[in-house]
């Protein structure tokens, strides 16, 4: 009888030795499972596509500048000029095209495809608007923009200064992904007005917000916290295609889904694109390719 005891008890004590074993390793799994998913929050993921889709929407906004400039100096060797103004009292349009094959421009960068510019208005009139959409439209070969930009004139403001509407909704498809990207943007004119045929002399401040979805599928939302200086100066074309970028100021903040938020400096060094990305008072080199 008690040799049937011990050995029930012997049983027993296995059975709870090997129960606390597996529920020793199924705890521990869930916790490397739970180390394994945490977000690494120091990514700079979201600050570098927003970054990316900032900086080719504004050479956009100045190729379709350039195209409505008829100096002929800003104007790309690369691009066929189109004008279809079949009716005054409608809407006109402008083709930019590229053609079919990359073409190396006088800003450093490659292209191909066409940019179509639908405008009721030239771009300083009040009231105008300018509308932007592409036709397998790509920046460096890999690059393929889709989507659309409109620009709407508001007038002036009361410093006299010329105050536009930017919206965009597009989507950049990369090698590694596609960038979903939506922007609402104020820009107001504060130099170079009065000299329309130089746009390199153009200084614009700019405020407002934007969002997106980036190359690692996370959605995140970008605020405007220190108004941005647009210097047109700085994408001046060069013999020898320094990469410049034309934000030399200001501040915004990037709030991606599931992290802490990111404040982007934009005042690091003048025309470069090289900018400061503040993590938890850590800071973050990125360079806009």
């Amino acid at each position: 009888m008690f040799k049937n005891t011990n050995k029930k008890l012997h049983n027993m004590r296995t059975k709870t030795f090997f129960l606390l074993v597996i529920f020793c390793i199924l705890l521990y799994a869930c916790k490397d499972e739970e180390i394994v998913n945490t977000p690494n929050q120091t990514s700079t993921q979201a600050s570098q596509d927003h970054l990316f889709a900032e900086n080719i929407f504004n050479d956009i906004n100045r190729v379709v500048e350039d195209g409505f400039n008829d100096n002929g100096l800003s104007k790309s060797s690369c691009a066929n000029y189109k004008s279809i103004a079949a009716d005054s009292s409608d809407a006109d349009t402008l083709i930019i095209d590229f053609g079919e094959v990359d073409c190396l421009d006088e800003y450093g960068k490659l292209r191909r495809g066409k940019i179509i510019v639908i405008y009721t208005a030239p771009y300083q009139d009040s009231l105008a608007v300018i509308t932007t959409t592409f036709n397998h439209y790509y920046v460096n070969s890999t690059n393929w923009v889709q989507g659309s930009r409109t620009i709407t004139n508001l007038g002036r403001n009361a410093e006299v200064h010329m105050v536009f509407d930017i919206a965009v909704d597009a989507n950049i498809t990369t090698e590694i992904g596609r960038i979903d990207w939506v922007s609402n943007r104020t820009r107001i004119w504060t130099e170079g007005k009065n000299t329309t045929q130089n746009p390199f002399d153009d200084v614009y401040k700019v405020v407002g917000t934007a969002s997106g979805n980036g190359l690692n599928n996370n959605d995140f939302t970008v605020e405007i916290t220190d108004s941005l200086e647009v210097n047109l100066g700085c994408l001046l074309p060069t013999v020898t295609y320094n990469k410049r970028c034309a934000i030399v100021s200001g501040k915004v903040k990037v709030s991606p889904n599931g992290y802490s938020d990111r404040v982007i400096d934009y005042g690091i060094d003048g025309c470069n694109c090289d900018y400061s990305v503040t993590i938890n008072e850590e800071s973050y080199l990125i360079v806009v390719p």
